[in-house]
């Protein structure tokens, strides 16, 4: 098996576990917003599930490594750096130039992340 079809399977696994550590958070959030705990609280804890979901799956499945303390770190420096550069390409697209709505800016932000959080989680986290 060639190296580009070894990246090629690995990014759609990546894409995969991104689905199932996303649907983890939405689903605490929705549960925690039904408990009426306070909203940016349920938010940040729907982050840090579905982050710990995407660590040990993406450890597991993807990577197939080791899942370590200073493995998590990484991640999840990675994952903090993400949602900063999201922030960053919502704001430039749709505040600063206003060249796009909120929500496609969004669409853009998470295109760019998604290569961002696999090539430092690939070259990084679990190297």
């Amino acid at each position: 098996m060639s190296l580009a079809s070894l990246y090629q399977r690995s990014i759609v696994k990546f894409a995969g576990v991104g689905v199932v550590s996303t649907t983890s958070d939405l689903v605490l959030l929705k549960v925690l917003l039904l408990l009426h705990v306070n909203v940016y609280v349920a938010t940040a804890l729907g982050f840090l599930l579905g982050l710990t979901v995407g660590f040990f799956m993406n450890g597991r499945f993807v990577f197939k490594t080791e899942r370590t303390p200073s493995r998590y770190t990484k991640y999840a420096l990675i994952s903090i750096g993400g949602l900063l550069l999201t922030e960053l390409i919502i704001h430039l697209l749709h505040i600063d130039f206003a060249v796009t709505t909120a929500f496609k800016a969004k669409l853009v932000a998470v295109a760019v992340v998604f290569f961002w959080n696999y090539g430092w989680s690939r070259f990084w986290a679990f190297k």
